[in-house]
């Protein structure tokens, strides 16, 4: 297994998703748009750590430290603090889409889904996952009809407008 430092494992610690693709891409993105160079070398290190590693490794690593890593220091940054507040609560990561993802900008998304994966027969996810996405008209229909066949189950809907979630339906 490979050995992080400090500021590695911060920055895992903050990463949305658990595995490898997602952490390398958003990594990836972060070092383009930084302008800190000490930030940029820490997020390059990294990246090539990570590329070295096998999915499950990975995913194996990045879900350790998300669940055991105390920052060492107050957090300081929105991310951080997301970060610390997910580990407190025990919530599950989310397969899919970020929170933030692009997807929730294009016009025509107007749904937001939070599910469970029930079936290998499902069309997205792989059974077990809770996964985020952001749908247009369409695709949650196709997520109605998953939900009808019992390969996934709805557990959160919000209104999406203008890239703002209006109103978040609790299911279960």
């Amino acid at each position: 297994m490979i050995t992080l430092t400090e500021n590695e494992k911060r920055m895992v610690f903050q990463l949305e998703g658990c595995n490898r693709y997602d952490a390398i891409q958003e990594i990836a993105v972060f070092c383009q748009y930084t302008c800190d160079h000490d930030k940029r070398n820490i997020a390059e290190n990294l990246l090539k750590k990570l590329r070295e590693l096998s999915e499950n490794d990975c995913r194996e690593l990045i879900c350790d430290i998300q669940k055991n890593y105390n920052l060492p220091r107050k957090a300081k940054t929105v991310g951080e603090m997301i970060a610390v507040a997910r580990q407190e609560s025990g919530a599950r990561k989310l397969e899919g889409h970020d929170i933030m993802a692009l997807e929730r900008f294009d016009p025509e998304v107007k749904h937001m889904i939070v599910f469970d994966v029930l079936s290998r027969e499902s069309p997205i996810g792989d059974k077990g996952h809770r996964m985020r996405l952001f749908l247009t008209e369409v695709g949650y229909k196709k997520a109605l009809e998953s939900q009808d066949k019992s390969f996934i189950r709805i557990l959160n809907h919000a209104k999406v407008a203008h890239q703002y979630l209006e109103k978040v339906l609790k299911i279960l």
